[in-house]
């Protein structure tokens, strides 16, 4: 029985423990954790959702536009790359690609890179676009152009 109460203790203390862990920070005053942020005071209008680790976005971030639907996913991965997805309102894939951030003397760049692929709004691929460190080098059609008249 004393067992069943010490295991109890425990899981409630872990349940309090994981509550607590939105919003923290480490040793150094770095975001650490679970964080939300929102649009407004009254957090009722969230804007992002993500981890940090010691001040840095880690793993899987959503960003959500103030009409509440789903902006844009990121997968932040080693070496400052992320890979992005971008929405339309209506919940479809719009485009997706690479992206890098780089640390230059001016400060942080952010930069697209690879091939981007750009979607219809029925989902279908319209066009890949290619860059490198930000620079867009050239773009690919899918889409079927329509023959003029007397063509």
């Amino acid at each position: 029985m004393r067992s069943f109460g010490l295991l109890a203790l425990l899981l409630l203390a872990t349940a309090c423990a994981g509550s607590r862990a939105t919003e923290r920070r480490d040793r150094h005053g770095e975001r650490q954790g679970r964080w939300s942020t929102y649009y407004d005071d009254a957090r009722t209008q969230l804007f992002t959702r993500g981890r940090y680790r010691h001040g840095q976005p880690v793993g899987g971030w959503q960003y959500f536009a103030n009409t509440g639907h789903l902006q844009r996913r990121e997968r932040y991965r080693r070496y400052g790359f992320s890979d992005i997805t971008y929405y339309y309102p209506g919940g479809r894939v719009a485009r997706r690609g690479r992206a890098r951030v780089v640390a230059e003397p001016s400060g942080p760049h952010f930069y697209w890179l690879g091939e981007w692929k750009y979607y219809s709004p029925a989902g279908t691929l319209d066009s890949v676009q290619t860059y490198e460190r930000g620079t867009h080098l050239g773009t690919r059609y899918f889409t079927a152009r329509r023959a003029r008249p007397g063509a």
